[in-house]
């Protein structure tokens, strides 16, 4: 049986070990049995109300025998706990997403997260035992939503890349003291040399019309890689780990007691440094890959760097220049200068105010909604599943209560499709919204215009209207449903009553006829 989140796979198990456990009880107290005392009395007490006394047995009598086996039927189907649900039967498969790899399926046994194995519901029952209804309505609604997710093309989370996006950061240390030291070395000279030569020709315009006008103001430009006398004639300042020592270019040193590693050219360290910090990003390349597939890949990969070079924060470097803020540091007594302090302080301040308002803006809500929406919905049904006794023991064994016990627990289990079709809809949205290459990984995040307001408004109206609306429905359905059977059931015990009303007179005439012929 297939399950809609990880969570569900341990809450499933246990709001069906509370069922049997209150089930149970209820049968060794014999308050399972009331709701019969319960029929027996009110049946009796109409019959005397809207009868004569003589007929009220014969009434009463039948509309029991009717009760009492509508009630024995809902207990035998709805109530005993007579089918075996075993931990092994339960799986959870993530869905589809375009860009990333496929998820492999969890289990309750490896869940892949730290539910379960020792950690969390460690004590998960390996079977329980569930009635055949209410197992009935679960295969039937997790198929059912299983069947109609799996009709939807994927997509890609657009969404959910933005947050890697702001999350993307470069956190070795040794990473950004490299780079650190490659701004000292390299960029800061590279820089002053383009600045005060003011170079033009036409390879540069091309690089220019390919990678912006700002190229030239980060540490990875492509102007000083690709045009000579920047990057390919500079080089590091010290002996750097992981760059062999080169006779053509380590001049430094004789080749009878030359050093392991050697001084690369800029152009060397930034490949190897730009390599290093994809690897530190994980698959964020792959996946900024397939959200703008028709964007220069340099260009985007470009991007992606900035991005992470852009929310790390800065470490200090023993000499000279940080990269990151660009601040000269009074290094006399190991503190920043006053003037620094203050300039960092207004920085911190700014951040403190962008972070605020991220935390309250609707995209942090959305994302916090996404994320528990799933673990609600669980506990919600395991919820439902334990306290199913009561409702049964309190609609006395009506069966046409039970439709609505079923739509209630279908309705629950449907929030993960309609969830789903909103994402999938908000996804579709933000790429006709942006659909110029590079426009959701550089401008969808900061976007603060009447458009994006619109998106965010639409898309998260939706997570929380369409599960109202098909509550509205199918509450509506059940309780028309349940009323029409409730109407047949009390059609077929007044037809009983009414035919225990009309043998009397008939047998009163068939009397008289008989006196009259003698």
């Amino acid at each position: 049986m297939a399950v809609d989140s990880t969570l569900e796979l341990y809450t499933t198990l246990f709001g069906w070990l509370f069922y049997n456990s209150i089930w149970d009880v209820l049968v060794a107290t014999g308050i399972v049995f009331l709701p019969f005392l319960g029929i027996l009395l009110d049946t009796i007490i109409r019959s005397y109300a809207g009868e004569d006394a003589e007929e009220a047995g014969n009434t009463t009598l039948r509309i029991v025998e009717v009760e009492f086996f509508v009630a024995f039927f809902v207990i035998l189907i709805a109530a005993v706990p007579a089918t075996p649900l075993n931990a092994v039967d339960l799986s959870f498969t993530p869905r589809a997403v375009i860009g990333t790899p496929a998820q492999p399926v969890a289990t309750v046994n490896n869940s892949r997260t730290t539910y379960g194995g020792g950690i969390s519901f460690n004590a998960a029952p390996v079977t329980v035992s569930v009635p055949v209804f209410w197992y009935a309505v679960m295969s039937f609604s997790s198929g059912f939503n299983r069947a109609v997710m799996e009709n939807v093309p994927p997509t890609l989370d657009f969404r959910g890349y933005v947050d890697e996006l702001r999350d993307a950061s470069i956190q070795d240390p040794n990473l950004q003291h490299e780079i650190n030291d490659f701004f000292r070395d390299c960029f800061v000279e590279a820089r002053s040399k383009y600045l005060a030569e003011r170079p033009s020709s036409a390879a540069i315009t091309a690089l220019l019309n390919r990678y912006g006008e700002s190229d030239p103001d980060w540490i990875g430009s492509h102007v000083y890689q690709e045009i000579p006398g920047y990057y390919n004639s500079i080089r590091a300042d010290t002996v750097r780990e992981g760059y062999p020592w080169s006779a053509l270019r380590d001049v430094e040193w004789d080749a009878s007691n030359n050093p392991v590693y050697g001084k690369p050219f800029c152009t060397e360290w930034w490949q190897g440094i730009q390599q290093s910090i994809l690897n530190e990003l994980g698959d964020l390349d792959l996946l900024s890959a397939a959200a703008e597939p028709g964007w220069d890949p340099a260009p985007r990969r470009d991007t992606v760097i900035q991005i992470a070079l852009i929310n790390s924060p800065p470490r200090w470097t023993t000499r000279g220049y940080d990269f990151a803020y660009g601040n000269l540091v009074d290094f006399s007594v190991g503190e920043p200068g006053v003037m620094v302090s203050v300039q960092n302080a207004a920085q911190q301040g700014l951040a403190a105010y962008g972070l605020g308002k991220t935390s309250v803006s609707f995209a942090a809500y959305l994302r916090v909604f996404l994320e528990a929406a799933p673990m609600v919905q669980a506990l919600i049904l395991m919820g439902l599943y334990a306290l199913l006794p009561f409702f049964i023991l309190i609609s006395r064994y009506k069966f046409s209560l039970l439709i609505i016990g079923a739509l209630i627990m279908f309705t629950v289990k449907f929030w993960t499709v309609l969830w789903f079709f909103a994402w999938w809809v908000d996804q579709n949205l933000i790429q006709a919204f942006y659909p110029d290459p590079g426009s959701v990984t550089t401008l969808f995040s900061t976007d603060l215009t009447l458009k994006r307001i619109i998106l965010n408004f639409l898309t998260g109206g939706l997570y929380l209207v369409l599960p109202l609306l098909l509550s509205v429905y199918l509450g509506l359905a059940g309780i028309r449903a349940a009323s029409q059977l409730d109407g047949a059931t009390q059609a077929i015990t007044r037809g009983t009553a009414g035919a225990g009303r009309i043998n009397p007179r008939l047998g009163g005439r068939f009397k008289g006829k008989k006196g009259a012929s003698k």
